[in-house]
């Protein structure tokens, strides 16, 4: 079907539903009267809308209640595991704190000391001397890559707007008209 017919398409999508207009009925008649190809869709999508009408509706098998709950895991060993969980959370988080007050009752007058005060301040300059220069050596690498290699800019940026692409797309779908799965008993 050619994106001429696509209207008509939906026409017959909301025939099948029953919530086609009077006026669009007609125009709908018409159409398919004079169009074999729309003809022949619509007598497949009759015979498919007939036959998931006249199928019985499955009903599950005997004793798939019991089974499923039988499955389903205790809910006291549910309870007990996720007690141990919370009770690993809490230590994971309060051991930290009592060693570090144990470590300041300890060694805290070492550590107020000027000259291991002192020595604290010049070693954590030190550090942020080397993490300044490593930050900046890789800067300058990334800077020099992107200089001698400006292809991998180029595939980035298309990365980048084929990523955005998909996002409208994803978006558009999701955001999209919802599809009405009820359906309306049509006159035979």
């Amino acid at each position: 079907m050619n994106q001429n017919h696509d209207v008509f398409y939906v026409m017959m999508m909301d025939a099948l539903d029953g919530e086609l207009p009077e006026e669009s009925q007609l125009v709908l008649e018409v159409h398919l009267r004079a169009c074999p190809e729309c003809a022949r869709e619509w007598r497949a999508l009759l015979a498919i809308d007939t036959l998931f009408r006249q199928t019985p509706a499955l009903s599950p098998a005997a004793g798939f209640t019991q089974r499923t709950l039988a499955r389903l895991p205790d809910r006291r060993y549910r309870i007990w595991l996720i007690g141990a969980i919370y009770v690993a959370l809490l230590v994971s988080g309060v051991l930290p704190l009592i060693v570090g007050v144990w470590a300041v009752s300890r060694y805290g007058t070492v550590v107020t000391q000027p000259a291991m005060l002192t020595g604290l301040v010049e070693s954590l300059r030190h550090l942020a001397q080397v993490a300044g220069a490593i930050v900046g050596a890789l800067f300058t690498g990334i800077g020099e890559f992107a200089v001698q290699q400006p292809a991998v800019i180029g595939w980035l940026l298309v990365m980048v707007g084929i990523v955005s692409l998909w996002t409208g797309v994803y978006r558009q779908l999701i955001h999209g008209p919802g599809l009405n799965l009820v359906r309306v008993p049509t006159e035979s």
